[in-house]
């Protein structure tokens, strides 16, 4: 089995759910941490490429503050809640909408883009071509691209967890600390048929990398490395009603907000990220930008 047509089956079967994940309180915190790390590179009338997007988390709040940009997600049921979404809000004559994969995006010249956009760990997702998929977004990239990737030491326990619950084996999670790979194509193979169904409780192939893994890719690429952090790690590791307590006090919320922001930052906490989201942002440029600053 092909494994775009396992990831895109996966999220597919994913959309209906992804607008109702914000919910989720690490979810929310996550994505307005996302948003602090990308609002710095955002001026109206710059072209983003948002790929791998899905329903348009960002793309379509970017459309609303006159950024030109294109959408591009392996799913189409993805796209159409992002058009869906859009039209609602009155953007879609400022966005683009193109179903395919973020390790071909040979249909954008290269340095098409003031800024690149690929959250959520499409990176990761287009496993086992996940470094084409960084090759293809470095190069369309003119000056910033921002990104995350599923955190291999943040997600051992998800990997655990997941493997545990249909099998009283640890060969997944094993494979999975050793190489980075969640991959279990048998599987898939075997319940071709049931997958829109099983999609919402398995997780598709993927690549988890560690901090040094893709920093050295980033560099690999023509990239400088700009800024890394586990988003959301302090979020993860504050228990719920702590949680709710923050979000209820806007103010309190603000604080911290900041305070994360330094936190996840930091290299002692690098390895573990956000439970519910991709645990390992990167802000990166073109080697011929300038503003150098590793934090």
């Amino acid at each position: 089995m092909e494994y775009a047509k396992i990831h895109r089956l996966f999220w597919n079967a994913k959309a209906k759910d992804e607008m109702r994940r914000e919910r989720n309180l690490e979810k929310r915190i996550h994505t307005d941490l996302v948003w602090k790390e990308i609002e710095p590179f955002i001026a109206p009338g710059i072209s983003v490429l948002d790929a791998g997007g899905g329903f348009g988390r960002y793309a379509v709040p970017l459309a609303e503050r006159g950024c030109r940009v294109v959408l591009l997600d392996l799913s189409p049921a993805m796209i159409k809640r992002a058009k869906e979404w859009a039209l609602r809000e009155g953007v879609s004559s400022a966005m683009e909408f193109v179903v395919g994969k973020v390790e071909d995006l040979s249909a954008f010249s290269h340095r098409e883009f003031d800024l690149v956009l690929s959250l959520d760990a499409p990176v990761s997702y287009a496993y086992p071509e996940e470094g084409k998929a960084l090759r293809e977004l470095a190069r369309v990239t003119r000056k910033t691209l921002i990104f995350s990737v599923v955190n291999r030491l943040g997600q051992l326990p998800v990997a655990v967890h997941m493997e545990l619950k249909w099998r009283k084996k640890l060969l997944l999670a094993r494979k999975f600390w050793q190489e980075g790979n969640w991959d279990h194509p048998s599987l898939w193979e075997s319940i071709e048929e049931k997958i829109p169904f099983l999609a919402r409780f398995l997780f598709p192939p993927l690549h988890a990398f560690t901090p040094q893994e893709i920093a050295d890719l980033v560099i690999a690429n023509g990239l400088r490395l700009k800024r890394m952090a586990a988003t959301g790690t302090l979020a993860r590791l504050l228990p719920p009603r702590t949680l709710r307590k923050i979000v209820r006090d806007p103010e309190l919320y603000r604080e911290f907000v900041h305070l994360s922001l330094l936190y996840d930052a930091q290299i002692e906490v690098l390895g573990v990220g956000c439970k519910v989201a991709s645990g390992l942002l990167v802000v990166a440029e073109k080697e011929d930008a300038h503003g150098v600053e590793m934090v």
